[in-house]
């Protein structure tokens, strides 16, 4: 046979296929930006353009970030600044205002600076494909930047453009709904590809004026032929429900305007009701959790409720509104003490607790990083596991470092990538067989002028706004919450 275009040979490869094999010993190849071979070492006959010497180390599927909001990275180290969030309704109030200043400065080149700097910590992380929910439409163009600097990370894509109209977003964000058609039919034309799909959304129904609105987004995704996002968050557990005069489930209310005709995305499903999980299941919306909200609110997440509808969920971070760092580790520790918070608060409710196998373990958060994020972005077709014939979309861990050991032969690096591991794991990242980081570092972009870049641009918007003002004033000369800065 001819070489192979790379081989990474002598390494520990968790394929997450349809049997769940585990080459404790194996090899995996890619040609053409497709995986060719994966198996057991001994049966490796195999020359290659490039081989990957793999001892030490594990490849795993590249994970995918189910849910996110890509040109926030700005708001990184806002949760010290409003922290303890004791209501979260009135939290996304106040850091609207906050959003909204910054996204009013945002044109295509900043949101493309910011973002870069978005995608380099994903990729870093160990992740292949992202989600992005953008809503922030003050200035048209900005996500173009957004999504551009995607296009140029290598990374896979769902990218959903969100119309907007309500007294949520400042005035400056609101938007004609069939203006915001036309620019998703805009955004289709420019960056659909293999590698990118573009999708339509409205976050929820509180982002509408009129909820005959919902209506009028879905009628034109099925005209465009595109996906469905919306982002399943009712912080209000209901009550704006009630004040419109519903008394269901936010599940419910989407099923009554006709929006779940066909498969969609269905973000963070905060305020689900148990049996919605059932009617999500029934009409293919694909979930994606962010555990860390869970931990805001103290209520938890009834993962059970789903696994045992046979689903695997995606996980995703929300950026660093929520989450100050895309960390797939930290993820999926938060899932399985999630669970554990809202079993203890169903016991306390008198509910059984759950099945022994609608429990979270390593290896289901494991499928919930890769192949249920996959799915969940429809992307499962061609990622989210090693199988032959899929992209060589993968990250090559390293197991040589303190806090992998010890693992007892392996027998506990699969559990100990999940409570104990780290980005700083993360040694390379294939999407497509082309390598996009390398021992750590990107071979796309320079590090220190991505950095350098978007805090300048921040300084920037700084200077232009009031934005300073709400900043922590940690300057020389200052004080604050009785520390001195000199």
């Amino acid at each position: 046979m001819p070489p192979v275009d790379t081989l990474i040979k002598n390494t520990y490869v968790v394929t997450i296929d349809a049997d769940r094999r585990v080459f404790t010993h194996g090899y995996i190849a890619f040609h053409g930006g497709k995986i060719v071979a994966v198996g057991d070492m001994k049966d490796c006959r195999l020359q290659a353009v490039e081989t990957i010497d793999g001892s030490n180390k594990a490849v795993l599927p590249g994970m995918t970030n189910a849910h996110n909001h890509l040109n926030q990275v700005f708001l990184r180290g806002y949760n010290d600044d409003r922290w303890p969030v004791l209501n979260i309704p009135k939290a996304v109030a106040t850091v609207m205002k906050q959003l909204y200043t910054v996204a009013d400065r945002l044109d295509e080149d900043r949101s493309y600076i910011l973002t870069r700097l978005h995608c380099l910590e994903m990729l870093k992380a160990g992740y292949t494909a992202t989600h992005d929910e953008h809503f922030t439409n003050a200035q048209k163009k900005a996500v173009d930047g957004s999504w551009g600097a995607v296009l140029e990370s290598g990374m896979r894509g769902f990218l959903a453009r969100c119309i907007v109209d309500s007294d949520m977003v400042p005035a400056m964000g609101r938007e004609d709904i069939d203006v915001g058609l036309a620019e998703v039919e805009r955004l289709q034309g420019k960056f659909n590809s293999p590698r990118i799909g573009v999708a339509a959304g409205f976050v929820n129904y509180r982002f509408l004026s009129d909820p005959a609105h919902m209506r009028r987004i879905r009628e034109g995704v099925d005209r465009l032929r595109m996906r469905l996002d919306i982002d399943m968050t009712d912080n209000s557990g209901g009550a704006d429900l009630r004040k419109r005069g519903f008394e269901g489930g936010q599940v419910e209310y989407y099923r009554s305007f006709d929006l779940l005709t066909s498969p969609m995305y269905a973000g963070k499903a905060v305020s689900v009701r148990p049996h919605e999980f059932e009617i999500l299941a029934e009409h293919d919306c694909r979930l994606s959790l962010v555990p860390i909200l869970r931990q805001f609110d103290g209520v938890g997440l009834p993962l059970h409720h789903i696994l045992k509808l046979g689903v695997t969920p995606g996980l995703g971070t929300d950026a660093p509104m929520v989450t100050d760092n895309q960390n797939p580790f930290e993820v999926m520790r938060h899932i399985i003490l999630g669970q554990n918070l809202a079993v203890h608060r169903e016991k306390a409710q008198g509910l059984p607790a759950p099945e022994p196998q609608h429990w979270a373990t390593a290896e289901t958060v494991l499928e919930m990083a890769t192949i249920g994020g996959a799915r969940t972005l429809f992307m499962d077709d061609v990622a989210g596991s090693l199988e032959v014939g899929k992209a060589a979309d993968c990250v090559l861990v390293d197991l040589n470092q303190v806090i992998m050991a010890p693992h007892f032969a392996h027998r506990r690096t699969l559990g100990t990538l999940v409570w104990a591991g780290e980005t700083r794991t993360i040694h390379s990242v294939f999407v497509d067989g082309r390598k996009l980081i390398d021992a750590g570092q990107s071979t796309v972009w320079d590090e220190d002028e991505v950095i350098s870049s978007a805090e300048k641009v921040l300084a920037d918007i700084v200077s232009e706004t009031d934005l300073g003002d709400v900043l922590p004033p940690r300057l020389s000369g200052q004080r604050h919450r009785g520390w001195t800065y000199i």
